[in-house]
């Protein structure tokens, strides 16, 4: 018995060292994170506000329930957070092209500028939300080449009516 409780008092030990050892990594990783993904995130939120039309007010590192780290939605105000999959697809789609943007601006700001190539990205975005897409789209044009492919006319009437005509060129197949 004695034995037995001697082992068990040196497992409680070791398993006490290794919580507190995640704990500290834990925390250590998510310092990390904050230093290196605020100036994405800042970008991130700031264009996703712009692309769903200050229907959110941004976005922001949280995490699921099982302690993932996920970026979720904040509405305007901050209160309410809304996870992805309490966003309809188009918003989805708008936090994935927010998040891109951001990434390519952040890699712009210490590399030379290559070209941005998307095809089709708007289609599930509404004309307000495709118009507000389409400006931030001109907005990195001025740093990097953006070559945008769709094979939908309303996209390209909505191009010329939101985006200035000096970054805008047309190029239609067959």
């Amino acid at each position: 018995m004695q034995a037995i409780l001697g082992g068990l008092e040196r497992d409680v030990e070791q398993y006490a060292r290794l919580k507190i050892a995640a704990r500290v990594l834990s925390r250590a990783i998510e310092r990390f994170r904050e230093k290196s993904q605020g100036p994405i995130l800042k970008r991130a939120s700031s264009r996703f506000s712009r692309i769903t039309c200050g229907s959110f007010e941004g976005v922001r590192a949280d995490h699921d329930p099982d302690g993932n780290p996920v970026l979720v939605g904040v509405r305007p105000g901050g209160r309410q957070i809304v996870p992805v999959e309490g966003m309809s697809d188009g918003t989805a789609d708008q936090r994935y092209l927010a998040l891109r943007l951001a990434g390519i601006e952040h890699y712009l700001d210490e590399n030379e500028p290559m070209p941005f190539i998307v095809d089709d990205i708007l289609i599930k975005f509404d004309n307000s939300r495709a118009a507000a897409a389409l400006q931030a789209l001109a907005d990195i044009s001025t740093r990097t080449q953006v070559i945008f492919f769709t094979h939908h006319r309303h996209l390209v009437e909505l191009a010329a009516t939101h985006v200035d005509g000096a970054v805008l060129f047309e190029h239609v197949l067959g």
